[in-house]
């Protein structure tokens, strides 16, 4: 009868272990993303298949709190945004940002403070890495 005490004792311990925080007390990267990804953020650096690339210079990435993205990206030509915008809705999970809408695909943020953001994709079978900083 003491088994079902110890299976109890180590899934109670071993939630605590999953949800706990760190032993430093700090909190996870990923739980400061909602605030800290907010705001207008600008292209330094852009990347195409780990090659740096200029033509995406003047490229801008701009997240609302009501969780709209606007982008001057440059789309694929089969797109079918309208004007040289696009605007849509995402939803951020963990490390990820999910683009919905129109033209939907995700970026992973690689880096994010409260001035630089990194973040990498794929889209049309290409990689890119987008190295930001905030207006």
């Amino acid at each position: 009868m003491r088994t079902p005490l110890i299976v109890s004792s180590l899934a109670l311990g071993l939630f605590a272990l999953v949800t706990g925080c760190s032993s430093s007390g700090e909190e996870l990267p990923w739980k400061a993303y909602p605030r800290l990804i907010e705001g207008r953020w600008d292209l330094m650096t852009a990347y195409r298949n780990d090659r740096e690339t200029q033509t995406l210079n003047g490229t801008f990435f701009s997240f609302s709190a009501g969780q709209s993205m606007a982008t001057n990206l440059p789309l694929p030509a089969n797109s079918p945004s309208e004007g040289p915008f696009l605007v849509s809705k995402y939803a951020l999970r963990q490390d990820t940002i999910d683009v919905t809408g129109l033209f939907p695909f995700q970026m992973v943020i690689q880096q994010l403070d409260s001035s630089v953001m990194v973040l990498t994709t794929t889209i049309n079978q290409q990689t890119f890495r987008f190295d930001l900083s905030r207006s």
